[in-house]
């Protein structure tokens, strides 16, 4: 763990298992976190002038008619430059990378981006005219604003063949660590060099997440989709890809299970004015979960209708709804696999509200932009659509795709407290630096508003304050528990400051082996917070259940921890180790390779994995995991590993090399992992210290056999006595 992780220890925390504190925060929304972190996207795709004209009357154009407009704007344009501002204007760090034509239009569409506080440094001039689209806004009979875009594309973008040459995988390599982006979003167009540019952002593993805009079909589009996290589709586009389906739901699961790959994990389609809606692909590990079917098209139905009477308020949208649904796959209908579906409304607005849709999906996908650079982006996604619903009808109030696009600050604190990503900040390199079974952030979150009773009395809201902090800076387990149990007395049931404190109490239970305690206190806290359990609860007990030998329950609680994207490795990893405990090796050792290919880095996993192996006898693949394990540098945080460089040359990779190993050895001397939270990679593994009271024992006993090059390993079992396990039956 980190210097500064290993400073938030409490004192009371023995050596048994690690432990990593949370202090009480308050909640983070992603408009929040993107100004005060700095999440950075880099966009690739179009930029260009729109010339806005509003037509007078009603009606619209008719062939050989003549009509008047009331107004002209000439203003920025283009898919992924209002993307952008969006995403700038809520706080992120922005990097576009276009083409413009050496005219004046270019300058403009430079000056307007650099104004909005976007990064210009990769738009590209090139001789010839900038692309630019007539936008022609008018109202329908019913009152209604309507709009037709014609599009002329600049002389640069028809350069197909140069576009092609223009990107190398040398320079995406060059842009990636420049930019070193969180999201790379691509609006559909120069497909030939974004997928360049895409399997460059998917070298770089779980740092990067990939968000392909899907609007119309596109020559090489489905490749683009293919290397996509994060898919998001106008409301035409599944049909126009699938025309075969029935419906826009199937169409999407098509999109879905077709052009996706594995770690595509959410497709967001765009409905107008109804709103938008939402696959999730749910990860119940790597085993399917038997369930009665249901028509997507059904669920779609009832969350729209669930979510719309929900509405309370007309100043922001009204909130999603969500449920799981269990959908085929394949035509038979024989494979189903669990989709969360999510219903997010569209904010309503009156007719005279509303001056110009032009960009409102621009907008929508620049919020989710936003979010999809921070962690907890899938688990909170339904409040992240809602959130966009709000910037895009903000949006709708001005002329252009820009002009009424809101800031951070003009966000209403309702949205902005529900829009949750995380529960403090939780960086990629944080995640490395958990270990696999380990009782990960200990110290639940304990809010402000602990409830609306409790929110009226100062008195109980200031000793709940002094207990948690009583409680976290305790040096003795007794006054600890002490203090956890006053909060659980005072805290208003079914409130977040309750949950907080079976939480924790729960932790503490766990650390001092007081395992059906810990049980009782975890469950009680799980099932206080309703259809949302904590995550860093549901892990923890896990933990508890597997320590009293409950693994089956300790493995379902590990994987409802995994659909929170905070936790998604750890409890995966966790969920493998069970499996290994209860001799189900190819299951664990399937799930700890899906762990791997999203952080190749992720030491535990890649350690456990090779302990596994060897218990199994195929000792060569073991071999080559521990050979990956010992030349991985970027496992504890740090930016730049040898395998980084190996693209660049002999010399380069060796260089690095050299440096990795001289740190590591230079870490061990002066302290190490155990006090100054350096990566040594396989020197930390050098015995099963380092996994003693984290791994269950046949995990750890597997490690031992395979250090000391054995067919049989020790471990200390959960009653204190050291048992061996024989694998040579394997």
């Amino acid at each position: 763990m980190s210097r500064a992780a290993a400073s938030d220890a409490p004192r009371w925390t023995r050596s048994r298992p690690w432990t990593r504190s949370r202090r009480p925060r308050a909640r983070a929304s992603p408009v929040a976190r993107a100004a005060r972190e700095g999440a950075t996207i880099f966009g690739f795709g179009s930029a260009g002038i729109d010339y806005v004209a509003e037509l007078d009357g009603e009606g619209f154009v008719v062939p050989d008619g003549k009509h008047r407009a009331s107004t002209m704007t000439v203003c920025g344009g283009g898919n992924c430059a209002n993307a952008l501002t969006a995403a700038s204007r809520l706080g992120a760090r922005c990097f576009v990378g276009s083409e413009v034509g050496d005219d004046a239009h270019g300058e403009t569409i430079a000056r307007e981006l650099e104004g909005d506080g976007v990064d210009c440094r990769f738009l590209t001039t090139r001789p010839g005219t900038s692309g630019f689209t007539y936008v022609l806004v008018s109202r329908g009979e019913n009152g209604d604003r309507r709009r037709t875009c014609v599009h002329t594309p600049g002389r640069s973008t028809e350069a197909t063949t140069l576009a092609a040459a223009a990107m190398t995988s040398e320079r995406a390599k060059e842009i990636m660590r420049e930019v070193d982006p969180d999201v790379v979003y691509f609006d559909g167009r120069l497909t030939e060099r974004a997928i360049v540019l895409a399997r460059e952002a998917k070298t770089r593993g779980a740092r990067t997440r990939v968000l392909v805009e899907a609007e119309r079909l596109r020559d090489g589009l489905d490749e683009l989709v293919g290397l996509a996290d994060v898919v998001v589709t106008s409301k035409t586009y599944p049909m126009e890809r699938f025309p075969e389906c029935a419906s826009l739901a199937d169409a999407m699961m098509r999109v879905m299970t077709e052009l996706c790959d594995d770690e595509t994990r959410v497709i967001v389609t765009t409905l107008g004015a109804r709103g938008s809606v939402a696959l999730v692909r749910e990860d119940a590990g790597v085993e399917d979960r038997a369930a009665t079917g249901a028509r997507l098209e059904d669920v779609f139905t009832r969350l729209e209708t669930l979510a719309y009477a929900g509405k309370t308020n007309d100043d922001v949208p009204a909130p999603s709804a969500s449920a799981i649904a269990f959908v085929a796959t394949d035509s038979t209908s024989e494979r189903r696999a669990a989709m969360r579906v999510i219903f997010a409304p569209a904010m309503t607005l009156t007719d005279e509200e509303i001056v110009d849709t032009t960009g409102a999906g621009d907008a929508f996908i620049g919020t989710l932009a936003v979010a999809a650079g921070m962690e907890g982006f899938v688990e909170n996604l339904g409040e992240t659509m809602r959130l966009g619903s709000y910037v895009a009808a903000q949006k709708c109030r001005g002329v252009g795709a820009r002009s009424a696009l809101p800031r951070a600050e003009d966000i209403p604190s309702e949205l902005t407290e529900k829009a949750e990503i995380a529960i403090g900040p939780t960086s990629v390199s944080s995640r490395r630096t958990a270990l696999a079974f380990v009782i990960f952030g200990g110290f639940a979150t304990m809010f402000a508003d602990y409830s609306s009773e409790a929110a009226t009395n100062t008195d109980v809201a200031k000793e709940l304050n002094d207990l948690f902090n009583r409680a976290m800076q305790a040096p003795t387990y007794e006054e600890s528990e002490k203090a956890w149990t006053r909060a659980i007395e005072i805290a208003p049931r079914g409130s977040p400051a309750r949950s907080a404190a079976l939480s924790n109490r729960g932790t503490l239970r766990l650390q001092y082996s007081e395992w059906e305690g810990a049980v009782q206190d975890l469950q009680e806290s799980v099932d206080d917070d309703g259809d949302r359990p904590d995550a860093l609860a549901l892990n923890n007990l896990g933990n508890a259940l597997g320590a009293l030998g409950r693994w089956d329950e300790a493995m379902s609680a590990y994987l409802e921890a995994s659909r929170n994207e905070d936790m998604r490795e750890i409890a995966l990893a966790n969920y493998a180790l069970a499996a290994f405990q209860i001799e189900r090796a190819d299951l664990a050792m399937r799930t700890l390779r899906k762990v791997l290919r999203r952080d190749p880095e992720f030491l535990d996993g890649r350690a456990a994995l090779s302990a596994f192996l060897w218990a199994e006898g195929d000792f060569d693949e073991a071999e080559a995991q521990w050979t990956f394990l010992c030349k991985s540098g970027r496992g504890f945080g740090a930016k730049r590993s040898a395998e980084d460089v190996r693209d660049d040359g002999a010399i380069a990779y060796g260089v690095e090399l050299f440096k990795q190993s001289t740190n590591q050895i230079v870490a061990e001397l002066d302290g190490g992992v155990k006090d100054a939270g350096l990566d040594t990679p396989c020197r930390l593994y050098k015995s099963t210290d380092v996994v003693a009271n984290r791994w269950p024992p046949r995990a750890t006993a597997a490690l031992d056999a395979f250090l000391r090059v054995r067919r049989d390993g020790q471990a200390l079992d959960y009653d204190g006595a050291v048992k061996t396990y024989d694998f040579n039956t394997r």
